[in-house]
């Protein structure tokens, strides 16, 4: 799926670029052929790490915990890759000569690259080592003739791989969450929380969702639960007596109101809205009748 967005072998530009915390602008560095050289190389190697698992290509989940790595992708015109679109979008950028002076101001750095065919693909990586070196001046030391000597110069650290690559279609996302921080997704979550339980409470005519509405822009994983399930496309098909039974396996009341919807206990909502993601299920082996599991990571399987 990556390789068919862009060429990892024949790569015939690179610029390098920060992105600044203090004004969120972003600027080209000026390198040599040494750095260029290293960039392919980063960019290269996370590919080759997405090659390297076994899993199908997986839709980013906006409610899940991710913990081992996955091949995980999102469309760059995805309702929360807004900003990660806008920075493969952005074009000229002014140089930033003086960057020993601001490096611990970067937020991320990153690097455009071009292939033969001219397709571009942008690599982003949170700036954590980068400027973790900074203050290793005359602490750091090279060999030269067999002797070691100290490097007295300003010293900025490059990982081995990116977070993320942005090509023309898609986002392909390695390390979850200092791409989410790049992408600002608990700022956009929590802005459209609000709107995404009111499509829920629109889609689901047994349940009223009002009360929650009023409150989920200050529960980040709630809104995350919230914006997950409003963009299910069979909101519409839910059942009241699955959920209801389910819901009765979990502890989770409700009481009728005068409208015929129902609304489940304050204490319950958060768990509601992990039932409705499908983060909550039973499961009885034993005949026993079974036990209650929350699933805050999942990973759906073919048949």
């Amino acid at each position: 799926m990556i390789d068919q967005q862009f060429n990892f072998l024949d790569i015939t530009s690179v610029n390098f670029g920060v992105a600044l915390r203090s004004n969120r602008h972003m600027y080209f560095i000026p390198t040599n052929p040494g750095i260029k050289t290293a960039l392919k190389q980063m960019l290269r190697e996370t590919r080759n790490i997405f090659l390297s698992l076994s899993d199908d290509w997986e839709l980013h989940d906006i409610s899940e915990d991710y913990g081992a790595r996955r091949r995980i992708y999102a469309p760059r015109g995805g309702e929360f890759m807004t900003e990660l679109s806008a920075i493969y979008e952005a074009g000229a950028l002014e140089d930033l000569t003086n960057i020993q002076d601001h490096a611990h101001d970067v937020d991320f750095y990153f690097a455009v690259f071009r292939d033969n065919q001219n397709r571009k693909a942008v690599g982003i990586r949170k700036a954590t080592k980068l400027k973790g070196t900074l203050n290793a001046r005359n602490r750091l030391m090279r060999l030269v003739d067999d002797t070691l000597v100290l490097i007295e110069d300003d010293v900025l650290h490059l990982d081995t791989e990116f977070d993320v690559i942005i090509a023309d279609a898609d986002v392909f996302i390695l390390n979850t969450r200092p791409t989410e921080q790049v992408a600002k997704i608990v700022e956009r979550v929590a802005e459209t929380a609000a709107e995404k339980v009111q499509a829920i409470h629109s889609a689901i005519p047994f349940l009223d969702l009002s009360r929650v509405a009023e409150k989920i822009g200050k529960h980040p994983r709630m809104a995350r639960h919230a914006a997950s399930v409003a963009s299910n496309p069979n909101l519409a098909n839910f059942q009241r007596s699955a959920i209801e039974a389910l819901a009765a396996k979990h502890g989770i009341k409700f009481k009728e109101l005068d409208d015929g919807r129902l609304q489940c206990r304050v204490a319950d909502e958060a768990r509601l809205l992990e039932l409705l993601d499908a983060r909550r299920y039973h499961l009885d082996l034993h005949g026993d009748g079974g036990d209650p599991y929350r699933a805050t990571a999942r990973q759906r399987v073919s048949n």
